[in-house]
């Protein structure tokens, strides 16, 4: 939302956005001075028509509808009233039922007051019971909700602050001020705000602070369509209370303000099931300064908030504001939650990571693995490595505590599991390739003979074959079927390999069933599985950083140039070699044939062509070969000479740009292959290879954290960290049930040191990281 305008830019006839197919279709704008008029028959197109004159100072209501004007429908007061001087003097105001907004709007107090006198005279000639209702009903539009009180907070100006005054204390001399103050737009696109909405949103904190002390509500929730867009540029999502209203728009005043009041639940969740922390995370942007607010903003209320677990409250769909950062790519608030820490005791529960000890400029730091680790539901790790909509996944990745959990995971059991896995795989290929392995296909089938050599080792080999296809199909298909079907994008990606090992098992399975059941077409499927499964050995070059870059930019050469040729290579082929073979004279009975009457050895002829491995005797049996000539001179011009070129051309700038990017989609693949093998690990020693160790916080706070050494040289330039030994964190591992300090004694300070895993970090002067085991 703008300050100085509404929402909607004071406009409704705007022009039309490119994504207006997707707009959020506004039939009320929240504050507008300019009225829409629509001829009658106008119809869908939306055509717009400035309003005319009317004569004798009238409008024609039935084509410009002013969409501030109170409705003139006397429903709201009692239908069995037959008062009719007063009605006959609504009547008479009919063409005046604009100018107490209009004054509002101006800030013209004078009018404003003369106005409130005129209706306030005209009540009297109701009775008692229908004083408020009629009241009420003068001061607010019918078909939106609005109320005078909210139209002069859209339109600030300097007599504003004197205008709210008078209207509240003028309904309050009537006895409904607490239905003036709290009334909401009705509106569906704006359902639900209030005053204080507004006031908020325009930044006025002494109006907030006053009607707040008048009794506004701190609680209401704005859920209409405008406050919950789909799509970022259709409307404004705040988390629907003031209270996160103030908290997005950088007010801490406010924020202050509305927290110290008794009546704030903070805890309170939208329709998302979002707090105000996640309404943080989630208006956070890439740009630094406008998140140097927001981690400020998300600082203040973890710390002065009462609720001191209001950070593990999730939304709907289970995530956390952590885990909400993680998934949408938010990189620097993810950054503040996973290594804040608070020193102060009563806010110390609040700490993601502790600072164990120091010494010079080498600190020992404890990561909170918390939601953190894969054992977690909805953990980071799983959210930022299996989440392939956000383009930023590896530098989330680079974050401690993620990278060194990885690679702890790495070093700890996946390679050992990617080792078999790739012996595994390399001798089933092996067996299959020399088991069915023949040098002429006029061999035919083999006969098993058990009861010689050949045959037992024959049947032992389709044995193994069988078992471990099958073994390969059901992980494979498990792993598919986790898969869910909205992400295409990571299967392509990242999960492409599933499918190739799923169909490798298949075909395997059917050129064993069809050679043992005597199929000659068994061949047929042999062939394809020992291509396909050689070829899949290429996954298990993830394991090695060079080889796994260099699988990378083939896969992306593939996936963005080979294929986008041979779509457009496939029609020229096809068309030219139709063409071509409708060409050739037709060989009559005695005649020498030409070896190129058919379409199939016409096209392999193009294809020839196209390599520079052809000749253009195709044309000498032609029926018209000067036209056989011209067609075959545009087919190699548009093949060999633009098509061919053109993709080596791309394929160099593919490398040139992948090869930036190769290293990190590298260690994504490793680090999801890292995962995968975890899920089948956890199953059977899910305690044993738990990573991380016991620290005792406080008394009643145990958590799991992972240790990280670090030497950052730069930062103990300029600052000293201060450790106290009688206030160090407590620590066990994980296997025991005891917990014991660990900054007692010197022993215990040099324990950690001599961990299997502890890594130092060493930042230079240009901030780069250099690890080094110790």
């Amino acid at each position: 939302m703008s300050s100085e305008s509404s929402s909607q830019d004071d406009t409704a006839d705007e022009a039309p956005s490119p994504i207006a197919a997707f707009s959020l279709v506004l039939s009320k704008p929240m504050d507008s001075n300019i009225t829409v008029c629509q001829v009658p028959g106008a119809g869908a197109n939306g055509q717009d028509y400035r309003r005319s004159p009317a004569r004798n100072g009238t409008s024609d209501n039935n084509k410009c509808d002013g969409v501030d004007s109170p409705s003139e429908n006397t429903s709201l007061l009692d239908p069995h009233n037959t008062n009719k001087p007063a009605y006959n003097e609504i009547h008479k105001t009919q063409n005046e039922k604009n100018l107490i907004l209009k004054a509002v709007t101006q800030g013209d107090i004078v009018s404003l007051e003369r106005l409130l006198g005129e209706i306030e005279e005209q009540s009297s000639q109701f009775p008692h019971q229908f004083v408020q209702d009629f009241l009420m009903y003068r001061l607010t539009s019918q078909d939106t909700g609005k109320t005078c009180l909210m139209k002069a907070l859209l339109n600030i100006n300097d007599k504003t602050p004197e205008i709210v005054h008078i209207l509240l204390s003028f309904t309050r001399r009537h006895g409904f001020l607490d239905r003036f103050i709290n009334a909401e737009y009705t509106e569906e696109n704006y359902r639900g705000q209030t005053a204080l909405h507004i006031a908020i949103e325009r930044r006025q904190n002494e109006i907030v602070k006053y009607l707040l002390k008048e009794g506004s509500k701190v609680n209401v929730r704005a859920q209409g369509l405008f406050f919950n867009p789909k799509c970022k540029n259709n409307g404004f999502y705040f988390g629907e209370t003031p209270l996160a209203l103030a908290a997005c728009t950088n007010q801490p005043g406010v924020v202050d303000m509305l927290m110290k009041k008794n009546e704030t639940n903070v805890s309170i969740q939208d329709s998302f099931g979002n707090t105000v922390l996640h309404a943080l995370v989630t208006v956070s942007e890439n740009a630094k300064p406008h998140n140097t607010f927001i981690i400020n903003m998300y600082d203040r209320i973890i710390r002065n908030c009462k609720n001191k677990f209001l950070e593990n409250v999730t939304n709907n769909e289970g995530l956390t504001p952590m885990q909400l950062a993680a998934k949408s790519g938010k990189l620097e608030i993810l950054t503040y939650i996973l290594s804040r820490e608070i020193k102060e005791q009563e806010n110390r529960i609040l700490s993601r990571m502790f600072t164990d000890w120091a010494y010079g400029p080498v600190s020992s730091l404890l990561y909170d693995l918390k939601d953190v680790d894969s054992s977690s539901p909805n953990s980071i790790l799983d959210l930022v490595v299996y989440n392939t909509r956000i383009r930023n996944r590896h530098e989330l990745l680079a974050l401690e505590p993620l990278q060194t959990l990885l690679q702890m995971k790495w070093n700890k059991f996946a390679k050992y599991m990617f080792l078999m896995s790739f012996l595994f795989f390399l001798g089933f290929n092996i067996i299959f390739t020399f088991l069915y392995y023949r040098p002429r296909g006029d061999k035919g089938l083999i006969i098993l003979n058990i009861s010689s050599t050949s045959g037992f080792f024959q049947i032992c080999g389709h044995a193994y074959v069988i078992i471990c296809s099958t073994i390969l199909i059901i992980h494979e298909g498990i792993a598919i079927f986790r898969i869910k079907p909205s992400d295409l994008h990571s299967v392509v990606s990242d999960a492409w390999y599933h499918f190739l090992f799923f169909t490798h098992g298949v075909l395997v399975i059917l050129s064993t069933l069809t050679y043992i059941s005597g199929v000659q077409e068994y061949l047929m499927f042999i062939v394809i599985s020992v291509a396909l499964g050689w070829t899949n050995m290429l996954y298990y070059t993830r394991g090695f950083q060079s080889l796994g870059i260099y699988s990378v930019m083939i896969q992306r050469v593939i996936l963005n140039d080979v294929l986008k040729f041979l779509l457009v290579y496939i029609l020229f082929l096809f068309g030219f070699g139709v063409a071509l073979a409708s060409l050739i004279e037709h060989c009559t009975e005695g005649d020498q044939c030409s070896p190129y009457s058919s379409f199939r050895t016409a096209t392999m002829e193009l294809f020839k062509l196209t390599i520079g491995l052809g000749d253009l005797e195709m044309q000498q049996d032609s029926k018209y070969s000067t036209l056989h000539m011209l067609l075959l001179l545009v087919y190699v011009i548009l093949t060999f000479v633009l098509l061919l070129n053109m993709l080596i051309v791309l394929m160099g700038e593919t490398v040139d740009k992948i090869s930036k990017e190769s290293e990190n989609i590298w260690k994504l693949q490793r680090a999801r292959t890292i995962l995968e093998f975890e899920k089948i690990l956890r199953i059977y020693f899910k305690d044993r290879f738990k990573l991380g160790e016991k620290c005792k916080v406080s008394e009643n706070d145990i958590r799991l954290c992972l240790r990280i050494n670090q030497v950052k040289w730069t930062e103990w330039h300029s600052q000293v960290t201060c450790v106290h030994e009688d206030a160090g964190l407590s620590r066990s591992n994980v296997n025991e049930g005891s917990v014991h300090s660990s900054l007692n004694s010197i022993d215990e300070v040099d324990a950690p040191i001599r961990q299997e895993h502890t890594t130092i970090q060493l930042e230079t002067e240009h901030d780069t990281f250099l690890e080094t085991a110790l």
